[in-house]
């Protein structure tokens, strides 16, 4: 499997498809199989990049302190290695935290520019509670105690319903070879954090697609409408569903992803 060497850290990689470079960039405990539901949909129109952020997944790095920053630089240093000419971004949670970083500080090196379910500044009440599933990681708990709490988080009403579904992420999750460490999580915990890109907001210039889940608790509609009304050539777009959109609606995504890119 295709590994790179940037910035002090080996990086895990896929690439799939051929046409513009469109990078997706996962969330926080996300490796580069969040975006699978994708990729055949945008695979047939892109040149699609996706790989495993710092602390987690395949991704081996010198374990320093993380941050959004150091995130962005990443990215912009593996789409340089790769030859990647002017990426599409998109990011999902912590990858749309990232993306705000990238749009910010590379504006003339990127395409267009895609945040989903993501926030400027991440609420001190989502990271208390987060923090809690955290805790209980460190405290060895029952993975199952674990993924019951994180559920309701994540999800929607129309998903929470269907048990097979239920079954089918909790079987996919206890599958991935790669789990992310408790220390990892912590890490990149810090990210979310310490993150506070309200400032980067009126220095982002290219087109963005800001998309939010209506039944979204993790971020909220305020903090979808704030960053659409501070970044001067955006568009906001609700979608029926809650955080993780790319498994709730994969197919509505695809398409709205791919109306608003070409």
């Amino acid at each position: 499997m295709p590994n790179l060497t940037v910035n002090n850290a080996n990086f895990y990689y896929e690439l799939h498809g051929t046409g513009h470079p469109l990078i997706l960039i996962a969330g926080y405990t996300c490796d580069h199989q969040l975006w699978t539901p994708l990729i055949n949909d945008l695979s047939k129109r892109y040149q699609v990049f996706i790989f495993d952020n710092r602390a987690v997944g395949q991704t081996k790095d010198d374990e320093k302190i993380l941050s959004a920053e150091l995130m962005a630089e990443d990215v912009m240093a593996l789409a340089a290695k790769l030859d990647l000419k002017k990426p599409h971004i998109v990011g999902q949670s912590m990858g749309g935290t990232i993306a705000q970083v990238i749009a910010s500080q590379y504006p003339d090196q990127i395409g267009k520019l895609g945040i989903l379910t993501s926030s400027a500044k991440w609420r001190r009440a989502m990271l208390d509670g987060l923090k809690s599933i955290l805790v209980m990681r460190e405290k060895d708990i029952d993975f199952d105690i674990i993924f019951n709490s994180l559920l309701p988080w994540c999800f929607g009403e129309k998903f929470l319903q269907d048990k097979e579904n239920i079954a089918a992420f909790k079987s996919l999750t206890l599958s991935n070879p790669y789990l992310q460490s408790v220390q990892d999580q912590a890490r990149q915990f810090e990210v979310l954090e310490t993150f506070d890109g309200r400032s980067y907001l009126k220095q982002i210039r290219t087109p963005t697609l800001i998309v939010h889940g209506i039944e979204d608790v993790i971020t909220l509609l305020h903090e979808s409408e704030m960053m659409a009304e501070h970044i001067q050539d955006s568009r906001l777009v609700k979608v029926d569903c809650a955080h993780c959109i790319v498994v709730e609606a994969p197919r509505q995504l695809s398409q709205l992803l791919i109306d608003f890119l070409d």
